[in-house]
């Protein structure tokens, strides 16, 4: 048959098939907002393209660190994995084709040959994958990722032609998943950093809503006290408080903060510190109005807390009962042992009895020396 007639041929199935492709492309770029699509696409794609099965993997020339099959049989798929992937020729052939481009099995494989292979005769023929086609749709230090389409019958024109056409489509599909992925393996490290710091931290997006917490920010907010989520917005007790907390966000959001950010206290119940807020505007890109975006992300200080962390480190580095490790810590902030009983609510004999006992464990002998350990242990590792 001429070439011309073969061309001719070729698009005349392509049009017959157009909603089948559209709904395929369609199926494509779903994969490429949400990964697990994958299979429903590949199914598809296996469908319009007159195959059996439609695999896609991440491969090296020996390894499958990652495979996606529409329909093979998991075992089989186990045992490739395990076994045949290294035994393939095809994906031996394939692994140097250029992204992008379409190739059949019958383009870089002598057929011959391939037909006496193991990887054939024990796993393709029980199947039915006796003809092929492949698409690599990235590649980077040595590894692809690689769609291979299989099934009983040899691809003619008109499915080469179809799969040449939407190659461009499943290529940009995966290079969104590696772009949404990285970004979303970024936003997981920050916050997975944050986790460390002796601080609450929360996300706060222009509608006011909170967007993500830190476990310390999530414990902050559980007690209720001073600061608390309504409706996912964040208020304080004091109406008074809620509306500086409003004007700092807004700055935020205009940009008007230095990298220092907005301060601003939150009341709290009887006998308790108040928390101390940190305003700083979050890098935003604003290349599309209507698109949510995080204005601001608040660092929150409980100093009641990190009293209480750091008499942890002292209790465990020193042997300290509970209520030694509190006096050591206000006779650091008060500056004497006599304003440190009052705020502790205790005797001045008992304050003498319990700093002798502090001076034994630590080896000081004078407050002075016991302020400044208590400060070089503000640096020391939890």
């Amino acid at each position: 048959m001429p070439a011309s007639s073969v061309s001719t041929a070729a698009d005349a199935r392509w049009w017959y098939l157009v909603d089948d492709v559209l709904n395929l492309i369609e199926d494509i770029y779903e994969a490429a907002a949400r990964p697990e699509h994958w299979q429903a696409a590949l199914s598809r794609l296996a469908d319009v393209s007159g195959s059996s099965d439609a695999t896609m993997g991440g491969q090296t020339a020996a390894q499958v660190p990652m495979l996606i099959s529409a329909r093979t049989d998991p075992d089989y798929v186990r045992s490739y994995a395990e076994h045949y992937h290294a035994r393939n020729p095809m994906q031996m052939a394939v692994f140097h084709q250029p992204v992008g481009q379409v190739v059949l099995d019958s383009m870089v494989l002598g057929r011959e040959s391939f037909q006496q292979s193991d990887f054939f005769n024990e796993w393709c023929v029980p199947q039915g994958y006796l003809w092929g086609g492949a698409v690599n749709l990235a590649a980077a230090g040595g590894w692809r990722a690689t769609i291979m389409v299989s099934g009983p019958n040899q691809h003619q024109a008109a499915e080469l032609e179809l799969l040449r056409r939407v190659a461009p489509h499943l290529c940009r599909a995966f290079q969104l998943n590696q772009v949404l992925h990285d970004t979303r393996s970024l936003g997981l490290g920050a916050m997975a950093a944050l986790e460390y710091v002796d601080r609450g931290v929360l996300v706060v997006d222009r509608s006011g809503n909170v967007r993500s917490v830190n476990a310390m920010a999530d414990r902050i907010l559980g007690q209720g006290d001073g600061l608390h989520l309504r409706a996912g917005k964040l208020n304080c007790d004091l109406r008074s408080e809620t509306l500086a907390l409003e004007r700092a966000l807004a700055s935020c959001e205009r940009g008007l903060h230095e990298s220092s950010g907005a301060t601003l206290m939150v009341t709290r119940g009887t006998a308790r510190s108040p928390l101390s807020l940190m305003c700083i505007p979050f890098p935003t890109s604003q290349w599309w109005p209507g698109f949510e975006q995080q204005v601001a992300i608040i660092f929150i200080t409980d100093r009641d807390t990190r009293l209480e962390q750091r008499s942890q480190r002292l209790r465990a580095r020193f042997g300290l009962t509970p209520a030694e490790a509190a006096l050591a810590w206000e006779i650091a902030k008060t500056g004497g042992r006599q304003d440190a009983a009052l705020k502790r609510g205790v005797s001045l004999s008992t304050a003498r009895t319990q700093l002798s006992s502090i001076f034994d464990k630590t080896g000081v002998r004078r407050q002075a020396e016991l302020v400044r350990l208590l400060l070089d242990t503000l640096d020391d590792p939890d």
